[in-house]
């Protein structure tokens, strides 16, 4: 393998602004930490709004500002993570736009071929991929392994992925998965997300650099190479202007960022936690109760014991409001018309229930999150 020099690679968590970028002030000590690395990765989770109009549907269609590529660009990021659950939120004419802004350096969704091929960049000779995934999301997503028409993100879950890693270890000297996965607003990880991204390193991955949750879910060591399941959000604006606060979510402004470096064949990394301040301003944030509180979580995901007596009241909540949602979606049908209604979403015949019901049931954490605690239920 060749050498590599301290090359170092930066990563970022979940970005949107749905407000122009302009006003957003990023910290000197953040702007030199993103300078001092080669690769500078982020994920870009929601496309450019498409000069197009589309039907009313309950779920909102998230959209970027048209000045935050350029925005990122200025800060030296030069990959984007696309594969998400809001990529085809404004369809394939807002995808479109997107990948034509962003260009060469936007990988993980496209036709079939383009969503599963790893993203490869050679710095001093050494060849250095990346392979973005993504969950059953609501459109979107190669998660129908029958079906590889049209356009998608590739599907986490989906044994070809297995198949890539092996194959691109085969053509690159380091291999980073970063999967778009995850229960949302919790700050650790369910056992079948630490199950799957093991998996990846198992398979032969150097990595494994996770967003979606928009939450910081610690991250751990595993046969010697990294893998953080979380990084949340670098900074997420949804809304018009800059006043509104996303209430119930105590995480949601704090963000992980990674330095990863490769020096002489190996892999070390340094964790730096981000703030974004008011929707305005992103820097390095020094508090040290956030040093506390990731290693809080990093000792849960070492402890079975404790993880588990952490997670399970957190598993339990977040499950009740599901089954309420459930509850409200059938009242006041019998069985055999709740059965019919089940089947119709199955066949995209009801488009009531469909948006949160059929998710729900496709989304493969979620939908063991409930049979779980329908276990339970006496």
């Amino acid at each position: 393998m060749p050498s590599i020099n301290n090359n170092r690679i930066f990563f970022a968590g979940d970005f949107c602004s749905k407000s122009s970028s302009k006003p957003i002030k990023v910290s000197q000590e953040l702007r030199d930490l993103i300078a001092s690395c080669e690769l500078k990765v982020v994920n870009f989770e929601v496309p450019l709004k498409p000069d197009v109009t589309l039907p009313p549907q309950r779920r909102e269609r998230f959209s970027q500002h048209e000045d935050v590529p350029a925005f990122l660009q200025g800060l030296g990021f030069n990959l984007f993570s696309i594969a998400t659950n809001h990529t085809f939120d404004w369809g394939e004419e807002g995808f479109k736009k997107t990948k034509k802004v962003l260009g060469d350096a936007a990988f993980g969704a496209g036709t079939y071929d383009e969503a599963y091929k790893v993203k490869v960049v050679e710095i001093n000779g050494v060849k250095i991929g990346f392979l973005a995934v993504c969950f059953a999301a609501y459109t979107g997503v190669f998660d129908d392994v029958t079906n590889h028409e049209g356009l998608g993100c590739a599907y986490i879950n989906d044994l070809k992925v297995n198949h890539v890693i092996v194959d691109a270890k085969k053509e690159v000297d380091y291999l980073f998965i970063l999967p778009h996965d995850g229960i949302e607003y919790i700050d650790v990880p369910l056992p079948e997300t630490i199950a799957r991204y093991r998996d990846f390193i198992d398979y032969g991955a150097d990595g494994v650099i996770g967003t979606h949750p928009h939450c910081p879910q610690g991250w751990e060591t595993y046969k010697n190479k990294p893998i953080f399941y979380s990084l949340g959000n670098f900074l997420f604006n949804s809304k018009e202007g800059y006043d509104y606060r996303a209430t119930n979510r105590p995480h949601w402004y704090e963000g992980l960022c990674v330095v990863l470096t490769i020096d002489e064949g190996k892999i070390s990394w340094e964790v730096v936690n981000t703030r974004n301040v008011d929707n305005v301003g992103l820097a390095i944030d020094h508090d040290e109760v956030r040093n506390v509180h990731n290693e809080q979580i990093c000792r849960y995901l070492k402890d079975n014991d404790t993880y588990n007596r952490y997670l399970t009241p957190i598993q339990t909540k977040q499950a009740k409001g599901e089954l309420r949602n459930i509850e409200h979606m059938f009242k006041p049908r019998n069985t055999k018309e709740a059965l019919k209604v089940l089947w119709d979403c199955f066949r995209g015949v009801k488009p009531k229930p469909k948006d949160e019901f059929y998710f729900l049931i496709k989304n493969d954490l979620r939908r063991k999150r409930i049979t779980n605690l329908i276990k339970t239920l006496k």
